[in-house]
């Protein structure tokens, strides 16, 4: 069976995600981050080389990384669904939000969470992660007037999408005074993108999971 190694406040969460709009069986096991540190523990060093989670074990082989990892479930157990049909525009799409979530969307997120958590007071950083947003949010928001979906149907896009967005959106991480769901005030289609991800009940239930744990 599918065993699901989870971490709180990791991209584990998608992949629980993508089991549950799989509808895959899973062992769900859960590894508790060190209170004083915030580092993995060492049960997580013991499947994972790099003690990090998202980390699956299938069919005899371990899976880091959470884009490999729906890689790996769209294409052993998807069954053609949740990724559009090679050659055409829509898989470029695809192709191209898959990677970008990692890279191009979760750079500026990520330094500006971490200048939050370490109170650094940098104009310089803060220009770039600024002008970061614009362009990115600018331009998902234009394509989310026209679609549903990052990539027209819902797809392991959406999945890898996500997690980098209701990053941007947690006050966790928010400037001081950011409401919760306020990020994206400028960005309408965006915001309506996020409420239509966590609609449906694959999410649903996949949230519950990863907060109970």
């Amino acid at each position: 069976m599918l065993k699901i190694h989870h971490l709180g406040m990791s991209r584990s969460d998608r992949s629980i995600w993508l089991a549950e709009e799989l509808g895959l069986k899973y062992e769900l096991v859960n590894h508790t981050r060190n209170p004083k540190t915030f580092r993995s523990p060492q049960s997580l060093w013991d499947v994972s080389p790099m003690g990090k989670a998202p980390v699956i074990e299938d069919q005899g082989q371990t899976i880091p990384e959470s884009g490999a990892i729906v890689e790996y479930l769209i294409d052993n157990y998807g069954e053609g669904r949740l990724r559009p049909e090679r050659g055409t525009p829509a898989h470029i799409d695809y192709l191209h939000w898959m990677h970008a979530a990692e890279s191009t969307l979760m750079l500026p997120v990520m330094i500006d969470m971490l200048s939050a958590m370490t109170a650094a007071d940098s104009a310089g950083l803060k220009g770039f992660c600024d002008g970061e947003f614009k362009t990115v949010f600018t331009y998902m928001n234009q394509l989310l007037i026209d679609r549903d979906y990052i990539a027209g149907e819902f797809s392991g896009a959406d999945i890898m999408v996500a997690f980098p967005l209701m990053m941007a959106e947690s006050p966790m991480f928010a400037p001081p005074g950011q409401e919760k769901g306020k990020a994206f005030i400028a960005y309408p289609a965006i915001q309506a993108y996020l409420n239509r991800l966590r609609a449906r009940p694959a999410w649903v239930k996949a949230e519950a999971i990863f907060k109970a744990a």
